[in-house]
């Protein structure tokens, strides 16, 4: 056995596979090259009469007859000249119908196609054109192993060679072919799923074959169709301003009885599942096994550097975009993890799915994948359907809400208007199936409730408005105070196909090079907004935004609508011990007894109490600040920062903290009158060091509220530009002195309280801390320029109009973000950053026109 092995490990034995002297063949490889080596030892230098006796005596031995079979497969596979002849010896000695051959290439393909050699895949098409003329039995799972390896995503030589070619074979054995449903069924599938990867003009000849056969074996087979269920109309969609299939569109949508007398209507589509097997048949298997094992074996948090050599080997061309709605359909379909693998620390489903949807760069693709997570929620039937079809769509906006909110935001506006909007004819049944879907979900305990994600303060308004018109059932009650409109408008990514009411059955074709809407054509890269609908129920397209990237929605500071506040004045009678002490040291109430004070302060203070305003507490400040250190009590002392603290608190407004606007100087100076602020004026105008009593007092405010800090900023900010416009010769700037005032307090350095602060005052309101950012880095640029927390801040909250905002305040030379001699760090740093927030970072170095030398490293 050793000499049998020794001359098939030399790698250029092989005509088959292509392999290196590194490779390591495995069994398959080696059964196939010793049954080639066994079998030429056999019939080497034999005649034709010789070698016949030859095989017909190793055929009547069951053993080499498996051997025997396997040996003549590879010579068919890899000598064009001899493989006529060799199949022909193969038909007069075979003794189980070529039962073995066929097995064995079945292996061969589904296991081993992406090592055989051109040379063999070629020979494949030439054996399956054989095997269907003489129709020779089980042939089908070859076709169907090949229908696997001509891959969507993919425009190369190869596939589209294996692509036509098999579609060469169906036409000229077409009548063959429809015999066999499932072959005919998937097929059809398989098709219609390639056509939307062959729009490049290149490809016109081919597309137009495959469109003529695929519509004929539509029309002349539709009861083999319908069983193909709701994944095949989600197919055709992608192909519907095709004019064969347009016209296939309107006899489904109004005469469906003209394609088959048991068809019902498109709703009768939409609510039959489709088969796993169909779902897999799109993708590669070895595909298929990479899928397997990311979902099965690999531990959460260890996901990235596998995921990079997937998004390598097979995103990596233009076309590849539309493969991940495959990949979605199939991980929800067919990948449904036991209740041991739930319960580990293996990588869940909707971590991979959220890692297709927000590594997406195509808005097309993008607004496909988000129906593919959605699609079977638009139908769900809690009786037939399987809540694991439901479960990572829900899981995947639950978990990124909190450290990626613009995933759960564009995936919660897109379920809101799908919802209404995908076939407005069944809006009902569609609305029920949503709805059904999420009661489940609650049922079941995929997630404890809904509220931290529908009414999240990280959602915009106008999308919080959307979510409670959708979901009214699954919401807090509204409160009794009007919404008020979003400080900024949201731009929304393009949709999905969407089906209209019957008296308008224009439908929007996606693919990689373009799209259409009505009678308009627009470039992918086209700069467009589309409203989906206006008061006719039509579609609108607008020239607005660019979509080059998926567009996050804007965050806005606003409190979670529909949830009641206790009354400010009421008191709170929970139990101190139930909780932290950040929340008890708040509470703190004033001393029982009034305690008396030096007379210096005690007017102006008890008047601050009573009044609670800006001015009376700027007038005690200003007393209270000169008091020198002996004359305060300790007692005295804590009865001031106490009850001070408390009206401090008491009087920051819980909403609307913010301007609503940041050009009216009245909604501006509004914003900035409560008493907080007034110690920030006082500050401002009085930066001399202060004694010991004020500082003592101005450490206890910063520790008691936490958001001084960002606030001290965004007042700066404000109080600058009010200046500034009462007298056009002031300065426009920071008293970043007053800033430190702060950090002093705190007791902390300079550049740790302000990345703190800018950290805070991200999660707390993204829109005013991205307005904020351009006087960061003018007035601390020493801190800010090439900071990787303050950079991370900010890619980690920025979506595609923000990036442009950004870049064009870069040009304009208002913002410096990276200075050229460090910034090869924040290179470095950001390898650990998500993809989006990457190709955010490279935008920016971009603008900066960042030499080459300083990054060559």
């Amino acid at each position: 056995m050793e000499q049998q092995h020794q001359p098939i490990s030399t790698s250029c034995i092989s005509k088959l596979f292509v392999c290196t002297a590194v490779d390591c063949k495995d069994e398959i490889e080696e059964k196939f090259e010793r049954s080639f080596v066994n079998l030429q030892q056999q019939i080497a230098g034999l005649g034709d009469k010789e070698m016949h006796d030859t095989l017909s005596q190793i055929a009547s031995k069951d053993k080499q007859h498996d051997e025997m079979s396997i040996g003549l497969l590879y010579i068919m596979l890899t000598d064009p000249i001899v493989a006529p002849k060799t199949y022909r010896d193969v038909t007069l000695v075979s003794r189980d119908g070529m039962s073995v051959i066929v097995a064995n290439l079945t292996l061969l393909v589904a296991e081993k196609y992406s090592k055989l050699t051109e040379g063999a895949c070629r020979q494949i098409i030439w054996l399956l054109r054989e095997f269907v003329k003489h129709q020779v039995l089980s042939v089908e799972n070859v076709i169907w192993n090949c229908l696997r390896q001509a891959g969507g995503g993919d425009a190369s030589h190869k596939n589209l060679y294996l692509v036509e070619n098999l579609l060469d074979i169906f036409i000229e054995y077409r009548s063959w072919l429809e015999t066999n449903p499932f072959l005919v069924q998937s097929i059809i599938y398989s098709y219609v799923r390639l056509i939307e990867d062959h729009s490049n003009p290149a490809l016109a000849t081919l597309r137009q074959k495959e469109v003529n056969f695929t519509i004929s074996l539509i029309r002349d087979r539709f009861q083999d169709i319908i069983p193909l269920g709701r994944d095949f109309v989600r197919l055709l969609q992608n192909v519907a301003r095709i004019p064969e299939f347009e016209q296939l569109w309107r006899d489904v949508l109004y005469s469906p009885k003209i394609l088959h007398p048991t068809f019902n209507g498109i709703w009768q589509l939409l609510q039959i599942r489709t088969s796993r097997r169909f779902l897999q048949c799109r993708l590669l298997p070895e595909m298929e096994r990479k899928l397997h094992f990311l979902a099965s074996s690999v531990k959460f948090g260890n996901q990235k550097r596998y995921q990079d050599w997937f998004q390598d080997k097979y995103f990596s061309t233009p076309e590849s975009h539309s493969l991940r709605s495959d990949l979605i359909r199939f991980i929800i379909n067919v990948i449904h993890p036991t209740n041991d693998m739930l319960c580990s620390d293996i990588i869940p489903r909707w971590a991979i799915i959220g890692w297709l949807i927000s590594s997406c760069t195509n808005p097309i693709a993008s607004a496909n994948a988000k129906l593919s997570l959605f699609y079977d929620w638009l139908f769900f039937d809690p009786t037939k359907d399987n809540i694991m079809n439901i479960e990572p769509g829900i899981l995947v906006m639950y978990h990124s809400i909190r450290n990626h909110p613009f995933v759960s935001s564009t995936l919660l506006d897109f379920l809101c208007r799908i919802t209404k909007n995908f076939y407005v004819k069944y809006e009902d049944k569609i609305r029920m199936g949503v709805y059904n879907s999420l009661k489940l979900i609650l049922d079941k305990q995929v997630i404890p409730n809904l509220q931290p994600l529908f009414e999240s303060p990280k959602l915009d308004r106008e999308l919080r408005n959307l979510i409670r018109d959708n979901f009214r059932e699954f919401v807090s009650p509204a409160s009794t105070t009007t919404m008020s409109q979003p400080m900024y408008p949201t731009i929304y990514s393009i949709q999905a196909p969407i089906f209209k009411k019957e008296t308008d059955h224009r439908i929007m074709q996606c693919s990689q090079d373009h799209f259409e809407i009505g009678g308009a054509t627009f470039n992918s890269n086209s700069d467009i907004n589309v409203s989906l609908l206006d008061d006719e129920n039509k579609m609108v397209v607008t020239p607005t935004e660019s979509l080059t990237a998926v567009k996050k929605v804007v965050f806005s500071n606003e409190d979670i609508e529909g949830v009641e506040r206790p009354n400010k004045n009421e008191e709170n009678t929970d139990d101190d011990d139930d909780l932290p002490l950040s929340k008890v040291r708040l509470k703190e109430k004033p001393f029982a007894e009034k305690i008396e004070l030096p007379e210096t302060i005690a007017e102006t203070f008890e008047t601050f109490v009573a009044k609670r305003n800006s001015f009376t507490w700027e007038a005690f400040l200003k007393d209270f600040r000169t008091l020198p250190a002996c004359t305060l009590e300790e007692g005295q002392l804590n009865y001031v920062i106490s009850n001070a603290v408390l009206v401090l608190r008491d009087t920051l407004p819980q909403n609307h903290i913010f301007s609503e606007s940041k050009t009216d100087e009245k909604f501006l100076a509004k914003s900035i009158s409560y008493p907080l602020y007034g110690l920030f004026r006082f500050l401002y105008e009085n930066e001399d060091k202060s004694k010991k009593p004020f500082q003592t007092m101005l450490s206890e405010i910063c520790e008691r509220i936490p958001e001084t800090g960002y606030l001290l900023l965004y007042f700066m900010k404000i109080h600058c530009k009010l200046q500034t416009r009462k007298n056009s010769q002031q300065p426009y700037q920071f008293k970043t002195t007053v800033y430190r005032q702060i950090c002093e307090a705190t007791d902390d350095k300079i550049v740790i309280c302000l990345v703190r602060d800018l950290d805070m005052l991200e999660k707390e309101n993204t829109a005013i801390y991205l307005w904020l950012l351009p006087d960061i880095y003018r007035e601390f640029k020493s801190i800010a320029i090439n900071n990787n927390e303050i950079l991370r801040i900010t890619l980690r909250c920025i979506d595609a109009k923000n990036v442009r905002d950004i870049i064009y305040s870069v040009a304009q030379g208002k913002l410096t973000i990276f200075k050229h001699d460090c910034i090869i760090e924040c290179i470095r740093q950001s390898l650990d950053y998500e993809t989006y927030e990457q190709f955010c970072l490279w935008q920016l170095i971009q603008a900066h026109d960042v030499p080459l030398k300083s990054i060559q490293n």
